[in-house]
């Protein structure tokens, strides 16, 4: 689709009801859909899309196809740009999808009135995967408004906007049995897909806080996390159908990312090797695939075949410059575990010229990568180097308030975090406490961190030479929040070395200390919820769920909606002990 392209470019396609397939044609474009799909996945990403566009305007799976295309790549890119216009082609596949369906008038309630059961509804084969294809746009967009804001009440805004996607899908799963099919691959290619939708819709609504939850509950909403991802490992089995990549890859960003960022690291690594490992045997120069066996290289802790695997990513396709973005990010993070702070920055320095998604954070991770690589250069004695770097640092701290974007009237809170630290970083006569290390806490890369032994000892042995530094040069005694900080990081490595006990004292004097804080105020929670996590660890129940309560009971701080989600799926964890 061209940068112009927009949903109303299609009204007119869409003035006339489209004529009705048969199977055979309906099993055509899937077949069709198919083929694009594996040609995305080969990164032949543009000839995916010119390849579905043609028909875009009259089938609906070319439709859904196009329109999954453009969503993929928001997904990885996170670019306003890309996201814009996946928005666009959800709409108009959505609609196009539409034209397909059962109509819903009054006069087709009228037609079918006085049925009782809903085998007495007459759909055909062709309108129950209209039902499907719509509801699949619908949710792909839902996916999308997260994407644009990480806001709980943004997202609560949009999830109360698709309840027809989530009523579609209970239809479908209905019918998935109720019908009488006159094919069994087109029920087959039905199957695939409703446990797609259904599986991905209860894990989306189950990992939302519970404040959340209840609201999304009392408007008609339910999601049941296991039930979601036996949805989706069923639906990842069926090789022979349209959806099963999607289906693999849903998994694959639930298990190696999202538990990651907004929850406690409980992925199920065993699926995720078998995922990668099946997607690998069909495409195995993919791009995409190789950046999620990337991923699980970094998770399990071989950080330098992650390196390898993210540029084995890169090197395949150059179509999407963006999505070596994504690589470009994760990289940061694995030579950051590494101490590798110049490769790290240059990653970063990557990121802040090229994406347009946050300038702010990436001009604040830049900066992170500088503030380290300085700590080398001044055992080297390089007077000139210390200087030049410290003076891009101030330069990159004075614009990360000025990059600081807003979407759907919101700061983004990663933003609002950067826009914090570098205004204390000011205050603080332009100096900061190991702000990298507590960076990697904020993306939960303790976790990663921790099945390296190597890395973890390297990076506490660092984080103690810069704290009796600190100390050394503060003529008026270490602040109460830099302290605080070294004492989190301190206890998150202890934690990864099998010392939960000394971990729970570092933590224990963090809470001790909350009203003493002044900027670092998130500690004081996070400290409660590391706190419970350890808890957990020892299946001490009771002692998990209150300092979870207590955690909760902190207002206002920075990545405040991120830590409620971490307690969300900390919960769950608790109650099923």
């Amino acid at each position: 689709m061209e940068e112009t392209d927009s949903a109303e470019e299609f009204h007119d396609a869409l003035e006339e009801l489209p004529p009705r397939e048969p199977n055979s044609v309906l099993l055509d474009s899937i077949e069709d859909t198919r083929h694009a799909m594996n040609l995305f996945f080969n990164n032949q990403f543009e000839e995916a899309v010119a390849f579905m566009e043609p028909g875009a305007n009259d089938s609906m799976y070319r439709a859904l196809g196009f329109a999954t295309t453009a969503f993929i790549q928001a997904l990885m890119t996170c670019n306003d740009h890309d996201v814009e216009k996946a928005m666009n082609a959800t709409k108009h596949a959505s609609d196009v999808c539409d034209k397909y369906r059962k109509p819903n008038n009054l006069a087709g309630r009228l037609a079918t009135f006085g049925s009782s059961t809903i085998e007495d509804d007459h759909f055909t084969d062709e309108q129950l995967h209209a039902e499907l294809c719509y509801a699949e746009a619908l949710l792909q967009r839902a996916l999308l408004t997260f994407v644009q804001d990480e806001n709980l009440i943004s997202f609560l805004k949009g999830a109360i906007r698709i309840r027809s996607c989530y009523q579609s899908y209970k239809k479908c799963q209905q019918y998935l049995f109720a019908h009488s099919w006159q094919d069994e691959a087109v029920r087959s290619h039905f199957e695939s897909g409703v446990k797609l939708g259904d599986g991905t819709f209860s894990l989306l609504i189950s990992a939302l806080p519970s404040r959340v939850l209840k609201l999304l509950e009392f408007a008609g909403f339910n999601g049941n996390r296991e039930y979601g991802l036996r949805q989706l490992k069923s639906a990842a089995l069926m090789h022979y159908t349209l959806r099963w990549p999607l289906s693999a890859l849903v998994l694959l960003v639930w298990n190696l990312n999202f538990v990651y960022v907004l929850g406690t690291g409980e992925s199920d690594l065993r699926l995720s090797e078998k995922l990668i490992l099946d997607m690998l045997s069909i495409y195995p120069e993919s791009s995409l695939v190789l950046f999620f066996s990337g991923r699980y290289a970094e998770i399990s802790g071989d950080f330098a075949k992650a390196i390898q695997l993210f540029q084995g990513s890169i090197d395949q396709q150059s179509e999407w410059r963006q999505f070596h973005h994504l690589c470009f990010w994760e990289l940061i993070f694995c030579h950051s575990y590494l101490r590798n702070w110049r490769k790290a920055r240059e990653y970063a320095e990557n990121l802040y010229a090229e994406n347009k998604w946050s300038r702010s954070t990436y001009a604040y991770m830049t900066a992170c990568c500088l503030i380290s690589e300085i700590e080398l250069l001044k055992e080297s004695n390089d007077d000139a180097a210390v200087d030049e770097a410290f003076e891009n640092v101030l330069q990159l701290m004075r614009q990360v308030p000025l990059l600081k974007v807003k979407l759907s009237g919101k700061s983004l809170p990663v933003e609002k975090f950067c826009v914090a630290k570098s205004n204390q970083f000011f205050a603080q006569n332009n100096s900061l406490f190991i702000p990298l290390y507590e960076l990697l806490y904020f993306w939960n890369c303790y976790t990663c961190i921790g099945r390296n032994k190597s890395s973890v000892l390297s990076i506490l042995e660092d984080i103690e030479l810069q704290y009796q530094r600190r100390k050394f040069v503060c003529a008026k005694g270490m602040s109460t929040d830099d302290h605080c900080l070294y004492l989190l990081l301190k206890a998150m490595c202890l934690k990864h070395l099998q010392s939960p006990f000394q971990a729970e004292q570092l933590l224990l004097e963090i809470v001790n200390k909350k009203q003493d804080l002044k900027v670092n105020t998130y500690l004081a929670p996070n400290a409660y919820l590391e706190l419970a996590l350890l808890r957990l660890d020892s299946r001490k129940r009771d002692l998990a769920k209150n300092f979870v309560q207590k955690a909760k009971e902190f207002k206002g701080y920075l990545l405040e909606s991120r830590v409620h989600f971490r307690l969300h799926s900390l919960e769950q964890r608790i109650e099923a002990l």
